[in-house]
């Protein structure tokens, strides 16, 4: 599948069939990771792949479901069959800039971070997951929650540098009962590019 293809059918799906997706090719999805930016080559990005039922019930559960299904969507999180939970440590960014070739560079303090260079990283992460996803012939979905951190560090038993960013829903698509019209998926409009894309100023 050609590039611009992928980026054709990237959406958020919210209807999955609960069809298994073959371990290879998860394992061909999470190995993305491996390929994402990450500042000084720190790495702190990691993914949980969560495939079996209870867990997900579980995770969809801590995620808030019902609001969803409340709304009159279908219930996509426990439905889809794996879950990949997207995660950053700020830890290995601190440990890689007081290593002593990025202290040569920066005066023997570890540098002003302009903004969390690990959420920026696992963003780019998460972004991979889910077109590698749609590479695969998938549907994906993204989603975070105020409480997750919490919730799924409890759930999933990470340790203690590691926060979760959101969880990653992939699966077979199945049909979209697009039922909750008031959304503003469906009353926004994308913005125009000329909005979106400035040449040389602002």
């Amino acid at each position: 599948m050609e590039f611009r293809d992928v980026l054709a059918q990237r959406r958020m799906h919210r209807a999955f069939l609960p069809d298994p997706v073959p371990q290879e090719t998860l394992a061909r999805i999470a190995r993305s990771v491996r390929r994402a930016p990450s500042g000084g080559f720190s790495q702190g990005q990691s993914l949980v792949v969560v495939t079996e039922p209870e867990t997900r019930r579980q995770i969809a559960a801590a995620m808030d479901e019902h609001l969803y299904v409340e709304k009159g969507w279908p219930p996509f999180m426990a439905t889809a069959p794996a879950h990949i939970v997207v995660c950053a440590s700020e830890a290995r960014y601190h440990e890689r800039y007081n290593k002593p070739d990025k202290l040569a560079e920066s005066g023997g303090v570890e540098i002003h971070w302009p903004v969390p260079y690990w959420y920026v990283d696992a963003g780019a992460a998460m972004m991979l997951v889910l077109l590698a996803a749609i590479d695969e012939g998938l549907a994906a979905a993204f989603t975070g929650h105020p409480d997750q951190e919490e919730r799924l560090r409890e759930i999933l038993g990470l340790p203690d540098d590691v926060v979760p960013i959101g969880v990653a829903f992939v699966g077979r698509a199945a049909p979209d009962p697009r039922s909750d019209t008031s959304s503003s998926r469906f009353r926004e409009q994308r913005r125009p590019l000329a909005d979106c894309v400035r040449w040389e100023r602002w």
